[in-house]
């Protein structure tokens, strides 16, 4: 007697159904979704692409003009197609596409006729990797002419010089160095290894995340506009990235059981190589070890716990120290200056957070170190709040080391947002129930279990932060200023023709403090601030309670050559380093 086909796919013959995940079942609504945003995240440049290669570059014209065909086709497909199977064939061909596409744009900006690089870090890294071929030191060397030899620009510090050192982990030049003396100067090494980083980041997360989601390793990697730029100048943190996406993979199952395994050994050699690439590795270190440390605990008694993730904790160290021993060796002591170098520099203030309210809405700030502490004790309660509601916070784990940052000096915005793969990848890469299972302080005292102290308990926690932060702001300003001459010159061509661009200024400074100061000086006149300026008169140094007078002149006043016209209003930036300061004055119309 046959079965009738029906009641083989009926509820009862519930054995002979097509297995849920077998790729036969319908896509969700969430995953055509993510689907759909991935595509249409690839169309975000294109257009201003195919323009600026239409006459110049037919090669690439005629990709991107593929490309942007294909997209079309892709999204007709993401919302047609009927099988989860065919979906992520087509997730896929987006990803391809996404390759594609930052590829093509990538090459548009290299070639012999073009800069190797726009800013600074892949000419200091270029530079490391020729000292160590040749054999010479890599750590505590200066290239000061580094600028003009690559033409691009500098990082300022406070003391009126600028960044002309080596300053990161030294991964970057170790992989660079069988390459920068045999290709052709124009050639952006690491740019390259920048984009072999992403997409080895990108393919890693199409490869491990759950299927509704691997769309959002396009949308993140290859979709976002902020990426080309960074890449494109070779910058180290995407040599980190990867390996930092092996690491926080399933960091709720790193030694479980009490055992690593092959997992948890190479989760921890890619954090040793992720922090022998960039500093940004060691921030997220202590929470990703406070995490598994948790973890484990859920399941071991402390002693098991804690010697599993010791081993863990070793392994990543002994791949940082194994890295990092030719350079001890060679440079002694100026490795450890070297490595820490962007940390300790005193880097001029800049980018999106705190330091903002003194460098654009008050007169400065006369302790900019104080954002700096602020930064620290914020990070420092952040990961004491992962300790106390590991279940809560776990989650956002690959996220939590990167908001204190807001609150330091020269905030990293940009760094931030390039390591938004690993914040999915951490907590997607999860099984949801492991963050219920971590290990969950539970305080004995009656005190510590009120509910209202409980309550309380994150804000004493950012309360030290809070007030250095307002220290910061309120301190007041050691430095008086008065701007007595502005001379300006009209810029001619460009967006800014007929405005008034300032070429000299004559200062009046009076030190109010007990300090010696010696003020160094900048100009704004929009978000950027410029500190390409000249004292051609007055002391060095101003001597506690003492008043100088400076003239400055603006390097390069040639207005023919175009410059930022001053739309609107105009200040004055004077800096001081020891201690570090900042004052902030507004410059009147000039003649």
């Amino acid at each position: 007697m046959s079965v009738p086909s029906a009641a083989l796919t009926s509820r009862r013959f519930v054995v002979l159904r097509r297995d849920p995940g077998d790729g036969q079942e319908r896509p969700s609504l969430l995953h055509r979704g993510i689907s759909l945003l991935a595509v249409l995240a690839l169309f975000q440049g294109m257009a201003d692409a195919i323009r600026s290669h239409a006459l110049t570059d037919h090669s690439v014209l005629v990709l991107l003009l593929a490309l942007y065909a294909a997209l079309v086709l892709l999204a007709a497909l993401v919302l047609t197609v009927r099988r989860q199977r065919a979906l992520v064939r087509v997730d896929l061909a987006v990803l391809l596409a996404g390759f594609l596409r930052f590829a093509a744009m990538f090459v548009g900006t290299v070639g012999s006729h073009q800069r190797p690089y726009q800013d600074d870090e892949g000419p200091l890294v270029t530079l490391a990797a020729r000292a160590l071929v040749a054999g010479g030191h890599v750590y505590g060397r200066h290239w000061p002419h580094f600028a003009q030899q690559f033409g691009v620009g500098t990082t300022p510090l406070m003391n009126g010089r600028f960044a002309d050192t080596f300053s990161y982990p030294p991964l970057s030049a170790l992989l660079a160095a069988p390459f920068v003396n045999t290709l052709p100067h124009w050639v952006p090494v690491l740019s390259l290894f920048a984009f072999a980083g992403l997409t080895a980041t990108a393919l890693f997360m199409f490869r491990t995340l759950p299927v509704g989601l691997r769309p959002a390793a396009t949308l993140i990697c290859f979709g976002m506009g902020w990426y080309l730029f960074y890449v494109r100048n070779g910058y180290p943190v995407f040599l980190a990235l990867p390996f930092l996406a092996v690491a926080v993979h399933r960091w709720t199952r790193t030694g479980a059981g009490g055992v690593l395994g092959r997992p948890g050994v190479v989760s921890a050699c890619c954090l040793g190589l992720a922090a022998s690439a960039h500093q940004l590795a060691w921030f997220l270190a202590p929470f990703l070890l406070a995490g598994i440390l948790l973890a484990r605990r859920g399941e071991l008694p402390w002693r098991g716990a804690v010697l599993v993730t010791g081993r863990w904790a070793a392994i990543a160290l002994g791949v940082f120290l194994l890295v990092n021993l030719p350079f001890v060796i060679r440079d002694g002591t100026a490795w450890i200056g070297g490595i820490t170098g962007v940390l300790t520099q005193h880097a001029t203030p800049q980018g999106l957070g705190a330091v903002d309210i003194s460098y654009y809405l008050t007169s400065g700030t006369g302790n900019l170190g104080l954002y700096s502490d602020a930064a620290a004790l914020l990070l420092a309660a952040t990961l004491v709040a992962l300790l106390l509601y590991p279940r809560r916070l776990a989650p956002a784990l690959a996220l939590l080391p990167w908001p204190a940052f807001l609150l330091s000096p020269r905030s990293p915005e940009t760094y931030f947002v390039l390591l938004a793969p690993l914040w999915l990848t951490a907590f997607a890469s999860c099984p949801q129930p492991d963050y219920q299972r971590l290990r969950q302080w539970r305080p004995r005292l009656r005190l510590l279990t009120d509910r209202r102290f409980r309550a309380a308990v994150p804000v004493l926690l950012g309360l030290p932060a809070l007030l250095c932060l307002l220290a910061a702001v309120a301190s007041p300003v050691p430095l008086k200023a008065s701007v007595s001459t502005v001379r300006t010159a009209a810029v001619r061509g460009g967006a800014g023709a007929g405005a008034g661009y300032v070429t000299s200024l004559t200062v009046k400074l009076t030190n109010t403090s007990d300090s010696v100061l010696t003020p160094q000086f900048a100009f704004s006149d929009n978000a950027w601030t410029s500190f390409d300026w000249r004292v051609v008169s007055g002391p060095a140094m101003l001597a506690p309670h003492a008043t100088g007078t400076y003239r400055l002149t603006r390097r390069g006043t040639d207005t023919a050559a175009g410059g930022s016209g001053t739309t609107g209003r105009s200040y004055l930036r004077v800096l001081t380093d020891d201690p570090q300061t900042l004052t902030t004055t507004l410059i009147p119309p000039g003649r």
